[in-house]
């Protein structure tokens, strides 16, 4: 549950229940590491339940991301922050259900549902939580999402069993040629991919190299581009964050945070993304057009 002792006594002295670390605010910690007891002493201090940390990373996000050496079931936490209001849609394509639906987490789906957690949000390959659920050979997970998810035209038998064999019928990740690829020849190909202004493509291949490579920085802006071009401005928001994180100091992480910014309509964050990396590159004459 947490040193609740400790957490009181640090509240009573007027600590800021929303101060921010490297890990986020304390209630990020609390739900990554399924603190319940902690958590809702947080919460019970007006702790924000909806803080973004890194661009996409909340509280609930915090506590549906699996912990290998925890073997405890989130739903205490899930259940104490969408009591106190937290946002069960995510951003983008960083949604709460996929999160749970990729760790299996079946105990935690019912409750996402009924606070209005959407289950035909795709992820970032196009998948619905229903598809992630079959491939993974979860049928009660199935089960439990056909009722709630719109039919797709591309699966005729819209049944548990048809849903399943439809995905077994697809072609595996193992068996994709694209997977075969190393990292540098799949970013060349997506360099190649979005030249031709194939940017779906192009997000796939970026993506696949990332998995494999997540420290490369430039995977991410390459991708962010991808999603700027395609109007995609939550996507390309979470990759110039990642940008920010991978590369302290980059002027072009600031340059593709202010473009998102600007597709999002927030002017005011886009200008300040735009000066800072401005600060940080002064003859960026990208940056400086963006700016007038």
């Amino acid at each position: 549950s947490g040193n609740c002792e400790i957490v009181k006594a640090l509240l009573s002295k007027g600590v800021n229940v929303d101060s921010l670390c490297h890990t986020g605010t304390p209630l990020h910690t609390a739900a990554f590491c399924r603190q319940d007891g902690a958590m809702k002493i947080l919460l019970d201090h007006h702790a924000d339940c909806n803080k973004i940390f890194n661009t996409v990373y909340s509280p609930l996000i915090a506590a549906l991301n699996v912990v290998g050496s925890l073997n405890v079931s989130p739903l205490k936490c899930v259940k104490l922050l969408i009591k106190a209001g937290a946002d069960v849609k995510g951003v983008g394509t960083v949604s709460p259900l996929i999160t749970a639906v990729n760790n299996g987490l079946t105990d935690c789906y019912k409750c996402l549902l009924e606070a209005g957690a959407d289950p035909d949000v795709r992820d970032d390959f196009g998948h619905l939580p229903i598809e992630i659920a079959a491939y993974n050979n979860r049928r009660e997970d199935v089960e439990i999402l056909l009722p709630v998810t719109s039919r797709t035209p591309y699966v005729r038998d819209w049944s548990v069993d048809g849903i399943i064999r439809w995905v077994k019928s697809m072609p595996s990740v193992e068996n994709d040629p694209m997977n075969k690829m190393n990292p540098a020849d799949l970013k060349l190909e997506g360099s190649k991919a979005y030249k031709r202004k194939d940017y779906a493509t192009a997000v796939k291949l970026y993506s696949m190299a990332a998995d494999r490579c997540p420290d490369d920085a430039t995977l991410y802006s390459n991708r962010c581009l991808c999603w700027l071009k395609m109007g995609e401005g939550d996507q390309a928001l979470m990759d110039a964050g990642v940008c920010k994180i991978r590369r302290p100091g980059w002027a072009k992480a600031c340059y593709l945070e202010g473009s998102a910014q600007m597709l999002l309509r927030d002017y005011e964050k886009a200008c300040d993304a735009f000066l800072d990396g401005l600060k940080l590159d002064p003859a960026n004459v990208e940056i400086e057009n963006s700016l007038r």
